[in-house]
């Protein structure tokens, strides 16, 4: 289900995904937990689909849900991917500022994400990462990457007082 859940949302078909992430989040959290790895996935791929729909709210609930899961088990880069969610979330209800505090929750363990969601480079140092020169919410490895991200940042980016 997770993985035609994410066929849909890459094909466009967001209420389609949105229904097929419901029905695996169900079944995971029925046969292995609300706090296994694996239905932290889910709850990932659902914000996602709810970040795409600009439904912020409902994206940070399933986000957070993958946190807190991500925080006790699982891989680094997923964590990090995580938080940059969150950020992205953040930044959509215009707290650039907790976005940015996000973000640097993986500081102290060199696990920052590039904030280009298509970026490979998962767990970053901080001081190998340059800060979008206007908000400094968003973290990025490359120009290129933080180019190719500009499109969805734009509509959020502002100074931060």
């Amino acid at each position: 289900l997770h993985n035609e859940a994410s066929r849909l949302k890459s094909a466009g078909d967001l209420e389609g995904a949105e229904r097929m992430y419901l029905q695996a989040i169900a079944d995971k959290e029925a046969s292995l937990g609300t706090d296994h790895f694996v239905t932290a996935t889910s709850y990932d791929g659902l914000g996602e689909v709810y970040l795409a729909m600009q439904r912020p709210a409902k994206a940070e609930e399933y986000f957070n849900k993958a946190l807190h899961v991500r925080e006790r088990s699982g891989f680094a880069c997923d964590l990090a991917m995580t938080r940059d969610n969150l950020g992205q979330v953040y930044e959509m209800k215009g707290d650039l500022r907790a976005a940015q505090e996000m973000r640097l929750r993986g500081a102290a363990d060199s696990n920052i994400a590039c904030g280009n969601y298509n970026c490979l480079k998962l767990q970053n140092n901080l001081s190998d990462l340059s800060r979008c020169s206007v908000c400094k919410a968003v973290f990025y490895c490359s120009r290129p990457c933080q180019a190719s991200d500009w499109k969805r940042h734009k509509k959020y980016c502002r100074q931060v007082a």
